[in-house]
């Protein structure tokens, strides 16, 4: 089984999520203007983590955009790619998608991009607990290994780690090539054909 982060990996979402996070700040009062990507450099690379560094209501916060998300009618556009890289994955084994996202706004795109069929396992925000101990649960009870974690942040990375897992980081991800390769990337795929090269080597 690949595990794949969403955001900033399968789905180019950054602008979408940006608003999320925007709208969220202001409900709470905040009207800091928010850089064009917010999530950089975080080290939770999620609506809590910015939350935090806002010094913002973590759970108001997640809530309030995660409503965002859930009512906004667009859906992100998929990385080119990416959407035969996923069939590529599937056809060899199973695909999970851990996300930090809702599974209200992962369902909706998957099925919009053609995606859905590809995908065994979501594991959403919906799901209580962090990515490392969902991580963790999914290679006690899924029922085939757990190869590697694909992300584009540096708390998946670091979830990886935590498993005993070796993690592949894309360079078109919410975080930069060299962050993740400092925070203990095993790879780095500068493509998503570059991931199933990759997965075919482990």
């Amino acid at each position: 089984m690949v595990v794949f982060d969403f955001d900033g990996v399968i789905a180019d979402s950054l602008g979408i999520c940006t608003r999320a996070c925007i709208h969220a700040a202001r409900q709470q009062g905040c009207t800091r203007p928010l850089a064009e990507n917010p999530f950089t450099g975080l080290e939770q690379v999620s609506f809590e983590g910015l939350a935090a560094e806002l010094g913002l209501d973590t759970r108001a916060f997640a809530a309030d955009a995660c409503s965002y998300l859930e009512n906004c009618q667009e859906i992100a556009p998929v990385f080119p790619g990416m959407a035969e890289t996923l069939r590529q994955v599937a056809s060899n084994g199973a695909l999970c998608i851990l996300s930090a996202s809702p599974r209200s706004t992962i369902e909706p795109f998957l099925r919009f991009h053609g995606c859905y069929e590809h995908v065994s396992v979501i594991l959403s925000r919906d799901i209580p607990g962090g990515k490392a101990g969902k991580l963790k649960a999914l290679q006690r009870e899924a029922l085939e290994p757990v190869i590697c974690m694909v992300g584009d942040g540096v708390s998946d990375i670091s979830a990886a780690k935590q498993a005993g897992i070796p993690s592949v980081a894309v360079a078109w991800g919410w975080q930069a090539p060299d962050v993740l390769r400092k925070a203990g990337a095993d790879f780095i795929a500068d493509t998503p054909g570059r991931i199933v090269g990759i997965l075919e080597a482990l």
